[in-house]
């Protein structure tokens, strides 16, 4: 079953998570904001991420690899 693992992670990832773009899938000022996971099909590998953009009211999302992403910590763990 294909599931959205992520490049340092052993499951898959779930929405709320926060997530960085591996460096070589980065675009120029991706390492600027935070990205959440707000949408992780189960059977699939590609999950939609959105960035917290300050001052932007409506905050891009994206279609992106799991395998692209690197799971990060929250407050909360």
């Amino acid at each position: 079953m294909k599931q959205p693992i992520p490049r340092n992670g052993i499951g898959p990832l779930k929405v709320g998570n926060r997530v960085q773009i591996v460096p070589e899938w980065q675009d120029p000022g991706d390492d600027q904001y935070e990205r959440f996971v707000i949408e992780a099909p189960d059977d699939c590998t590609r999950v939609r991420i959105q960035a917290h953009v300050p001052k932007l009211i409506f905050q891009p999302t994206e279609w992106i690899e799991a395998d692209h992403l690197l799971l990060l910590p929250t407050d909360n763990q």
